[in-house]
């Protein structure tokens, strides 16, 4: 078979892992620490979690201007959402029943080296991919998330793909046996029709309007289902073990 990418880039929440009652139950304890007596507006709090927004923009956005300004410091905030996302979120964090086995194929059989980037922090990202087994076949080094993009600029912003990946690729292939893939250095640089990026929210459709690549639209995520089909995503799956199938045949 003839490969059709030589990179594969995953999301993670909503894509290769189940986190939306994670990340609402930490939101939510984060919310009611601060203010135990103000309502939470669990509404907006899931639309907010649909469009992929980092933590800070999510809880910014559910404060009326007032109340951010009286309580809300975006270090503190995001330290105790942190922590509380570690000791409760954490365990709620699970897989989706086909992606361990889509990473294994993609990596072991098809030889496509696969990378992870998301908005989320990145010591969490770590801990529940080494626990599900997932580092076996993705390098750490290719695990992005917020605390490891340049100069703190996440997704859709495409310096995590060319100030922060293509580095960390460069950097691992000659680590592991000198230089890296034709691909890789291309002059010209890496040729974007030949990247995938596989998200669910309309960040990273964005994200990969910004590279220059195609996107694959995971449907059964955590996105906002008219806002991500409006945007043409180049392909769509309502399950990973769609992927091999729909997405490489």
């Amino acid at each position: 078979m003839t490969q059709k990418y030589d990179l594969i880039i995953l999301d993670f929440d909503g894509t290769i892992y189940d986190s939306h009652e994670a990340i609402y139950t930490a939101m939510q304890r984060t919310f009611h620490h601060f203010l135990p007596d103000h309502p939470l507006p669990t509404t907006q709090l899931t639309a907010l979690i649909a469009q992929g927004h980092s933590p800070e923009v999510t809880f910014r956005a559910l404060l009326d201007p007032a109340t951010a300004r009286a309580v809300f410091d975006d270090a503190t905030w995001i330290t105790t959402y942190r922590t509380l996302y570690a000791e409760h979120g954490h365990p709620l964090t699970r897989p989706y029943p086909a992606a361990y086995d889509l990473v294994r194929t993609l990596t072991q059989t098809l030889r496509i080296p696969v990378a992870v980037v998301s908005n989320k922090a990145v010591g969490a990202l770590r801990a529940a991919l080494q626990r599900d087994g997932f580092l076996a076949f993705i390098p750490e080094a290719l695990v992005l998330g917020d605390g490891a993009f340049p100069r703190g600029r996440r997704k859709p912003d495409p310096a995590g793909f060319a100030e922060g990946l293509v580095p960390r690729l460069k950097a691992y292939y000659s680590a592991h046996g000198g230089g890296g893939p034709a691909w890789l250095e291309r002059e010209g640089g890496v040729d974007m029709r030949r990247v995938l990026m596989v998200g669910d929210t309309i960040t990273d459709i964005r994200f990969a309007r910004n590279l220059g690549c195609p996107v694959c639209w995971c449907r059964f995520g955590q996105g906002d289902a008219a806002e991500c089909e409006a945007a043409g995503p180049e392909v769509v799956i309502d399950g990973l073990e769609e992927f091999v199938g729909t997405v490489l045949g």
